[in-house]
């Protein structure tokens, strides 16, 4: 009764020791990641781009994807809320609705855009042969 306990900040040490956490837990990403954790790993945190349960491809949607209007992580970058619009089977539904089963890990895969390419098309300049660079020697 007339005991006097430590302090518990001695014990578990000073709140800014796990300070560094908060940025590992953004770079961390893990086997299965969820739709979160893959929109961190895009240019604008995903938005604009197109994910796919995976699962539609054999279930017979193959033209079946989300694209990505607006996202609102939290700091961990692994929940969050997502909203976007659905292209079911080729045909866009009206509306911007909320992502459902955004935070279920492993359901989740990215569909690469056709990259444009701006300006000029770049090429190799064709190989010149000198063959009095040779024989000067």
């Amino acid at each position: 009764q007339g005991r006097t306990r430590a302090p518990l900040a001695m014990a578990a040490g000073p709140k800014s020791q796990y300070a560094h956490l908060a940025n590992l837990a953004v770079d961390f990403v893990r086997k299965r990641p969820n739709l979160f954790e893959l929109a961190k790993m895009r240019p604008s945190y995903g938005v604009g781009s197109r994910f796919a349960r995976s699962r539609w491809e054999e279930r017979g949607a193959p033209d079946s994807f989300w694209t990505v209007t607006r996202m609102k992580p939290r700091p961990s970058g692994r929940s969050g809320s997502a909203w976007g619009f659905l292209t079911w089977k080729g045909k866009a539904k009206p509306g911007v609705t909320r992502i459902p089963k955004a935070q279920t890990p492993g359901i989740w895969k990215v569909l690469e855009e056709e990259t444009e390419t701006r300006g000029p098309a770049l090429a190799m300049p064709p190989k010149e042969e000198t063959e009095s660079e040779g024989e000067e020697k």
